[in-house]
């Protein structure tokens, strides 16, 4: 599989905006340095439509250009990244790569993540956004839905702070090999089912306690509702990848559904949405 290598001389302020315009696209790969975002996407998923809307989007920016697009072998992306890719503490978590040495403190739960091209390395806003989220909700001997797990991440951190089984599932050929791959590194592969597709892969009678999407807004609005009717009555559904000006969107789509928004947690232009689905009363 070859990947398109697109870098922006872009300044700091944007990156987190093109970002969230580039998961939109289906780029799920980020390198961020001073005034430069690299960004990366499977090259069969990228057309002129794509292009054209980034050559649009950059022009509206002066001063901000592209600098190259580059199509790149498949390759071991860990020694690509491993200068980006640093240990973070994220509430009892330690998130660190294989590379780092980093041990962790008394009392610190352990998550070691290879990123290779997945998404999901606690260097995202939302993903730790998600990280620190689940760690206030009672885990112990539930049942966990990751939609989009990326690198199987919050998948594997659930296990790890008591869920009884977590399913994750996504529709990108990396993903599924490196989560399937990270659950085996972290030793939780009896716990954790990576499922290779969409929201189809989770069978019609599935029901889980605790519901986690880390994707963005538009597949959000598209998925929600099957979403919420996998999720038990009192359940909990957590949302990420949207920028805080995808609040009212979100919370119109939610006003349509039989749920209510419990929490919104924020860290930069990021926001987290919590959801309780609501009990039906006999």
């Amino acid at each position: 599989m070859n990947y398109l290598r697109v870098e922006f001389e872009l300044s700091p302020d944007l990156h987190e905006f093109f970002i969230a315009e580039l998961m939109d696209l289906d780029f799920y790969g980020f390198e961020q340095f001073d005034d430069k975002l690299v960004a990366y996407i499977d090259k069969q998923r990228f057309n002129d439509s794509n292009r054209e809307y980034l050559e649009q989007l950059i022009s509206a920016y002066s001063g901000d250009s592209f600098l190259e697009f580059e199509e790149i072998p498949d390759q071991n992306w860990n020694e690509a990244w491993e200068q980006t890719i640093q240990p973070q503490r994220i509430g009892a978590l330690l998130v660190k790569p294989t590379w780092s040495t980093e041990a962790p403190s008394d009392g610190e739960i352990l998550l070691e993540i290879d990123p290779k091209m997945s998404f999901g390395t606690g260097y995202h806003a939302t993903t730790r956004l998600m990280l620190r989220q689940i760690q206030e909700i009672n885990l112990k001997g539930k049942r966990v839905l990751d939609a989009g797990t990326g690198t199987g991440i919050l998948a594997i951190a659930a296990v790890k702070l008591g869920a009884k089984k977590t399913v994750g599932f996504d529709n990108d050929p990396w993903s599924r090999d490196n989560a399937r791959e990270n659950t085996l590194l972290n030793q939780v592969d009896e716990s954790v089912e990576i499922r290779f597709g969409g929201i189809e892969t989770v069978d019609e009678l599935e029901i889980f306690d605790v519901t986690l999407a880390n994707i963005n807004r538009n597949v959000l609005l598209e998925i929600l509702p099957t979403l919420v009717n996998h999720t038990r009555e009192g359940g909990i559904i957590c949302l990420s990848g949207l920028l805080d000006k995808d609040e009212d969107v979100m919370r119109d789509k939610v006003q349509t559904l039989s749920v209510q928004i419990t929490a919104i947690e924020q860290e930069d232009e990021w926001i987290l949405m919590q959801i309780l689905k609501n009990e039906v009363k006999e």
